[in-house]
């Protein structure tokens, strides 16, 4: 993997995200018209089909490989429609093609709500621990915070990757902190998350730019190209946007 030289300045965590140019194909179905999401999510779940659904302003819009045949029998009609037009569907798309590829890379997902106003949210973490602690046998598991939103400062879709941890016992069961401090292996466990300097309990003072570098750039690297329905793609660019400074 062809290592990226980012250029002098002070840069974000937000990832471009470049949209198909042409339509892509969903389902849809105007509001008024459309079942109880609540329950057809329900039906969607329990017939283990691979169909998802988005409600924005005044459409129902669904989506997956089952979309079609699934969809059609509630009212739902085929059409094109182009992502730059709806950045909150296209901000769930992106998304849930990001995981999806994860997924088939190995990944495990962790559940997570999404809070008030961002519109896709999820947090995916590598099948193998970055490390495990002598004291305790704590697994420690490097994952990433993943949102895509929309940024009209740019006029661009972005996604948004953070560093986060998860923590498991010798059996696989997850651990809070609490439970990792009981254990007495806390401050190994930050060693293995390089918040300290190697071999000290002094801290790190430059994480942020060991994490940009080491962790962030080589993930977008890793997923450039993003499936969507009907076999196009999105392309997330591995140089993060700048912070551009006012005069």
């Amino acid at each position: 993997m062809e290592k990226i030289q980012l250029r002098s300045g002070i840069y974000t965590n937000i990832f471009p995200v470049i949209l198909p140019s042409g339509p892509v194909p969903v389902m849809k179905i105007s509001r008024t018209r459309a079942t109880d999401l609540r329950v057809l999510r329900d039906e969607i779940a329990k017939s283990n089909r691979e169909v998802r659904v988005y409600a924005h302003e005044e459409w129902v819009f669904g989506y997956g490989r089952d979309a079609r045949i699934f969809l059609s029998d509630k009212g739902f009609g085929e059409t094109r429609i182009s992502l730059k037009d709806i950045p909150a569907l296209a901000a769930r798309l992106v998304l849930d093609g990001f995981v999806a590829l994860a997924l088939s890379k190995g990944f495990w997902q962790r559940k997570k709500d999404s809070p008030k106003r961002v519109e896709a949210r999820v947090e995916v973490f590598r099948p193998e621990p970055k490390g495990v602690t002598r004291q305790g046998n704590v697994k420690v598991f490097i994952g990433y915070d993943l949102r895509c939103a929309y940024y009209p400062p740019v006029e661009s879709l972005g996604l948004v990757v953070d560093v986060v941890w998860a923590y498991q016992d010798e059996n696989g069961t997850p651990l809070n902190t609490r439970a990792v401090q009981a254990r007495n292996a806390l401050y190994e466990v930050w060693g293995i998350q390089e918040e300290f300097l190697s071999g000290t309990q002094q801290l790190n003072l430059q994480i942020a730019q060991i994490r940009m570098h080491n962790y962030l750039i080589p993930f977008a690297q890793e997923f450039q190209s993003i499936p969507l329905p009907g076999g196009e793609s999105a392309l997330l660019k591995a140089e993060p946007f700048p912070v551009i400074l006012g005069g």
